[in-house]
Order: structure tokens, then C-alpha cells, then sequence
């Protein structure tokens, strides 16, 4: 039996059951399952036998469900196969080191972006709310504005074109800033990120934050490939 798209019903199934899992709820009773996906119990529990095997889930022993180890590894698998992490990862860290706050690294992915590299801040109180991984829509806050807006616009570019902040905008007292990172071809590659909270990152401190964001965002686009053309004054 196949899907209306081509695909094997019960793989799609089998991701629908992963996909179940979030961030928020990353623990679910089989119950959960069937709600969150629509399935029967009796077919969520013979495609979780599957699932266990291979290491995609892994069952507690309260019998709740969560994810198991090889999703990590396709995570890492996926990280790599951009060729990108040996690039951004010691950016990030820079960036941590040298402004103590949280460092991202965002890519679109659809009609979403992603986090696909996250360095914690090392304050005691810090952005907690982005996580490696993160899916969010692309219609509001700081890195969403940096992909609405480099998807189609060309350069030069001056540090400010290239910075966008948010306060409180996605999250309640927290603040970000935001800076596109260009590859081959000045293609918009992703969004560098710093965040967080208003009482520390607010509009003042931004105005010195935004231009350390934006170098490092500069040196990341040359090293990626990005012509030195692509930058004005900077």
C-alpha cells in the first residue's frame, strides 16, 4: 500500500510516530502516540517494534516512549554533510567567549528555519528557549527578518544593512540580533545569531553587539566562499 505522494504507508507512518516527539513533550505514553498521529494504538505498536529495533525509539521503563540514540546520529550525520560545522562551530564559540551570550546558527528549511548549530551563552541567566535543532516559522523576530530580507536582495552591503534585532518579539524578555552569512555565488547560506535576555541585551548594549555579530558574520561569508565585493566599509 502506498501514500498519495508515492511513498510506503507505513514509513510514513513510522515518521509520523517520530515526528510525534518534541521538544516540549520529548517523553509520550502510547496513548500520546495515537493522538498525536491519528493511528491506531495497534498499528503504532507493531511499527514501534520496527523503531525499537534500529535504536529510533526506545521504550522506559515507566512504558513511555522517547527517542532513541540513532536519531542522533543522523543529526550529526545531517550537521556534516554541510560541511559547515568546521566553519561556524568556532564562530559561535568566538562569539560566546568574546559577548557571553547564546550563539546560533539558522538555516531555512521550507517554510521554517532551523537551528542547525547552537553554542549556550556562559551567564548565569541566559537564552534557554533555543535549542539545536528548533524549527520556527519565518514571520517574526530577528533571524526572520535576515531571511525575508537576503533571499532576494543584492549587495554591497554595509554593517547596517546587514544587522536586525528583536525585543521581546518571539519571546517574552528576550532579545536578538540577527546577520545573514553568504557562501559560493553570494548565495544567502543562513542567519548568525546572538540572543539574549531584554535586561541584558537591550537597545543600547545592541548598538555595540550588532557591529562584533556582523564582522564575525563577514569573516564566516569569505571563508564560505562569499566575494569580497559582497561588503561595503567593513
Amino acid at each position: 500500500m502506498t501514500g498519495s505522494k508515492g511513498g510506503v504507508a507505513a514509513v510514513d507512518r513510522a515518521f509520523a510516530i517520530i515526528s510525534a516527539f518534541t521538544h516540549r513533550k520529548p517523553v509520550l505514553s502510547l496513548a500520546e502516540i495515537s493522538r498525536n498521529t491519528g493511528l491506531y494504538k495497534s498499528t503504532i505498536l507493531r511499527l514501534l517494534g520496527s523503531l525499537e529495533k534500529s535504536l529510533f525509539v526506545v521504550q522506559r521503563a515507566d512504558g513511555h516512549y522517547q527517542l532513541g540514540p540513532a536519531v542522533l546520529d543522523l543529526s550529526s550525520i545531517y550537521q556534516d554533510s554541510f560541511d559547515l560545522r568546521q566553519f561556524v562551530q568556532p564562530t559561535l564559540e568566538r562569539l560566546v567567549e568574546t559577548t557571553g551570550e547564546g550563539a546560533s546558527f539558522f538555516i531555512r528549511a521550507g517554510d521554517e528555519q532551523m537551528c542547525l548549530f547552537r553554542v549556550d551563552g556562559n551567564q548565569t541567566i541566559r537564552d534557554y528557549t533555543i535549542r539545536l535543532g528548533d524549527r520556527r516559522p519565518i514571520d517574526k523576530g530577528a533571524s526572520s527578518q535576515a531571511f525575508r530580507r537576503f533571499e532576494t536582495v543584492q549587495g554591497p552591503y554595509t554593517v547596517d544593512d546587514l544587522v536586525f534585532s528583536s525585543f521581546g518579539t518571539v519571546t517574552p524578555e528576550m532579545a536578538a540580533l540577527a546577520v545573514p552569512v553568504f557562501g559560493q555565488g553570494n548565495d544567502l547560506v543562513g542567519v548568525l545569531t546572538l540572543s539574549g535576555p531584554t535586561s541584558r541585551m537591550n537597545e543600547e548594549r545592541a548598538k555595540t553587539l550588532g557591529p562584533q555579530l556582523a564582522d564575525q558574520a563577514v569573516t564566516l561569508s569569505r571563508m564560505l566562499g562569499a566575494q569580497s565585493g559582497l561588503f561595503r566599509d567593513i
